[in-house]
């Protein structure tokens, strides 16, 4: 049984994990609902959380863009269930892998090395938090070699940088800012 999920509950979730997801524009998520490349869950019969992911293709890894389990449904096994379901479908489409971007400052990285991912690179984060992105990937398909992991980040969110370039003049976005950089989010799909 699929669960329906509304985009305000999506919106309402992006809002409350403000500090460990990005803000897409709405537009992008309503098209992901409509196209089934959203996952769901729930709990106690109401939804609970989702995971978005890309287009599934044989040969490709399928990419992660975003998952989040309501705060009093987590530690329930309700994003261990919805990653099968993207396991399955992965499989089904031939896909050979899953990737995903996780903020060092989240509490997610134990999910993740847990669920059986591990980090294949650490890159800078943006402005805004200061905090690295761990790089995240799990075989659906035997690969020809392994690639050894890296450590993840586990750096804090850092306001400095973001709280300077405000006090210079700079404009920059709020955390609940759906524009990138004073791009309007319809131009940001």
């Amino acid at each position: 049984m699929t669960t329906l999920i509304s985009i305000s509950y999506v919106d309402k979730l992006q809002r409350e994990n403000a500090d460990d997801l990005a803000f897409y524009p709405l537009t992008t998520l309503e098209k992901a609902l409509e196209d089934g490349h959203v996952v769901t869950c729930e709990d106690n019969g109401e939804a609970a959380g989702y995971l978005w992911f890309g287009a599934v293709r044989g040969g490709y890894d399928v990419t992660i863009y975003q998952a989040c389990v309501d705060y009093d449904s987590r530690r329930r096994h309700l994003g261990w269930s919805m990653v099968a379901k993207l396991v399955a479908i992965g499989n089904a489409g031939g896909a050979t892998g899953i990737r995903l971007k996780c903020a060092s400052s989240a509490d997610s990285n134990e999910f993740w090395q847990a669920a059986g991912f591990h980090c294949t690179r650490v890159t800078p984060g943006g402005i805004k938090r200061g905090r690295d992105l761990n790089h995240y990937r799990t075989d659906l398909q035997p690969g020809l070699f392994t690639i050894p992991g890296v450590i993840p980040s586990e750096k804090p969110i850092d306001l400095r940088a973001y709280q300077a370039q405000k006090r210079m003049g700079v404009s920059m976005p709020s955390r609940f800012s759906r524009t990138h950089y004073g791009i309007p989010s319809e131009v940001v799909e």
